[in-house]
């Protein structure tokens, strides 16, 4: 199976020790994005991966096209143009206190100043079954929007798979009537789209979806509405001071939840992506829903464990913990 991703690299720039920007003058730099943190994935679970998208033309954008096949990605459908990366600070959290992400140069990155005709979508749904294209591209600019509609059109039409995640960023979209907008450009890529990965949420506040009965009726709703095969996402829950999550995963037909697991978190950011990915895998490995769901739900408890954006798990690591619950050492 053959996946290529969608989306802005972003340059992770992270205070060692769980220390605050004011408190250390060394920060740790890491390429990542959700492309990145799940084609990363899938590469470690052993599939084909590529990532596509537009990095600076200077030596910052060859570093980052370095730490991309690091990870197993395939560098072919890369293109390099412009001058700048989207970059951002994560000071990590610890116990009451938040993670704190601090964007900046997003809209003016060389992949948001990239339109369609900077890449070769005809190479990229050549060698590629599915594509998964980051929702964040909608948000950005008109470029990146216009990129992401095509790619998504061109993909659908030509009977390959499109995955899509809602990822909508409202720290991306403040300006008055803006949401009525990003409505319109999510309204217009979703037919195009076969997995989606989103929220309750992203129904309502964003689609505008009107709650009548259950939760589990207004997924089935939004599925029949746009013909998605699957809707999944997490659930995150706090008892007794103690951080929990749950996976959901939807077919037209069924669906299916993951117990709720406790999280030990080092570093949350690319969670969600590792959780993702686990979910790719049980669609493209013909699992059971349930399987699915179980799998990706610690797939993505795992990554809380790991430092930086990347998960770096195998389908090995996963398959041994859920067989193994408790287990602390394998030798």
């Amino acid at each position: 199976m053959r996946f290529a991703a969608f989306g802005e690299v972003m340059l992770r720039l992270s205070p060692p020790e769980y220390l605050l920007l004011d408190q250390t003058n060394d920060l740790r730099m890491d390429y990542t994005g959700t492309g990145v943190n799940i084609m990363a994935n899938l590469a470690q679970f052993g599939y084909e991966t590529s990532l596509v998208t537009v990095l600076p033309d200077n030596r910052l954008g060859q570093v980052a096209k370095a730490a991309i096949a690091k990870y197993g990605i395939k560098t072919d459908l890369l293109r390099f143009a412009h001058h700048h990366i989207g970059s951002y600070f994560a000071e990590n959290g610890y116990g009451a206190r938040p993670t704190q992400v601090t964007y900046q140069n997003r809209h003016h990155s060389s992949f948001g100043l990239s339109n369609h005709e900077a890449y070769d979508f005809e190479k990229v749904i050549a060698e590629s079954d599915l594509v998964q294209i980051c929702g964040i591209s909608l948000s950005l600019t008109d470029d990146t929007r216009d990129a992401a509609h095509t790619l998504a059109k061109k993909t659908a039409e030509a009977g390959k798979k499109v995955c899509f995640d809602f990822n909508f960023r409202p720290s991306l979209n403040t300006e008055p009537d803006k949401i009525a907008f990003m409505r319109e450009q999510y309204e217009k890529i979703l037919p195009y789209c076969d997995i989606v990965f989103g929220s309750v949420r992203d129904l309502t506040d964003l689609l505008q979806l009107e709650m009548i009965g259950t939760e589990d009726e207004l997924i089935i709703q939004f599925m029949d509405k746009y013909q998605i095969e699957w809707f999944a996402g997490t659930r995150r829950f706090s008892e007794n001071k103690q951080k929990q999550q749950e996976g959901f995963l939807y077919s037209r037909e069924e669906y299916a939840v993951s117990p709720k697991r406790e999280l030990t978190i080092l570093d949350r950011i690319g969670a969600g992506d590792a959780y993702a990915a686990a979910i790719l895998t049980g669609y493209v490995e013909r699992w059971r829903l349930q399987e699915t769901v179980e799998f990706a739900a610690m797939n993505a408890v795992l990554a809380h464990t790991i430092h930086g954006d990347v998960p770096l798990t195998t389908k090995e690591q996963v398959f041994t913990v859920l067989g193994n619950p408790g287990i602390d050492l394998i030798r």
